[in-house]
């Protein structure tokens, strides 16, 4: 049973923290993987913006940070009236916890093959979150572009591997990067936005 995120993501595991970030038209906003990730060839995953809970850092701290860092705006945070736990194997469950604001989902992940710690579980703290402003600039390392999904198109990530273009005559966008990728690319979700599909899957009313 999970009481509170500290017994979720503890000190001795690998911890971050990630958005189920939504646009004002209601789309669900993803990262897509930057140039220092190893992705197959024609393939790129697109994941939620978030990243690494720092030595000394809360959730709040990290998400506002990372979110700065990765698409140059900061957001709003809303505490979630219901609390998803996606593990890496099993049943999708809601959870109570005492934390505040309460975050939106809690998700085990297995950590790529391009990272240092391959294989190891990776543990994440998703919060509800809206953003205002149009994403700017930032690091192609980091994220080659943000692209904006419908809810059906986050579901069915689950199924498919869609090209760009595919994604875009469907009512996909993509907000920032679009002269930098190939619309040809397909796609693929991992971490928030893979425990996003489960979720929503689940449950559609969300």
């Amino acid at each position: 049973m999970i009481n509170c995120i500290a017994e979720f993501a503890t000190h001795d595991t690998e911890r971050g923290a990630s958005l189920a970030l939504q646009d004002e038209t209601g789309r669900f906003l993803f990262c897509l993987a930057g140039t220092r990730h190893h992705c197959p060839p024609g393939e790129l995953f697109y994941a939620g913006i978030g990243g690494h809970l720092e030595e000394g850092e809360d959730w709040l701290s990290c998400v506002h940070r990372e979110v700065k860092e990765e698409i140059g705006v900061d957001v709003d945070i809303l505490s979630s009236p219901v609390i998803w736990y996606v593990p890496q194997h099993g049943s999708v469950q809601k959870v109570v916890i005492t934390d505040f604001p309460q975050p939106f989902a809690l998700h085990e992940m297995l950590r790529l093959s391009d990272t240092s710690s391959a294989g190891h579980l990776y543990h994440i703290v998703i919060y509800k979150a809206y953003l205002s402003n149009k994403p700017m600039v930032f690091p192609q390392e980091e994220c080659r572009g943000v692209i904006a999904l419908t809810k059906e198109q986050v579901i069915r990530g689950l199924e498919r591997k869609p090209s760009l273009a595919e994604l875009q005559d469907e009512g996909a966008k993509i907000i920032v990067g679009d002269e930098y990728i190939d619309r040809r690319t397909r796609v693929y979700p991992i971490g928030t936005a893979y425990a996003l599909a489960q979720i929503f899957r689940l449950d559609d009313s969300l």
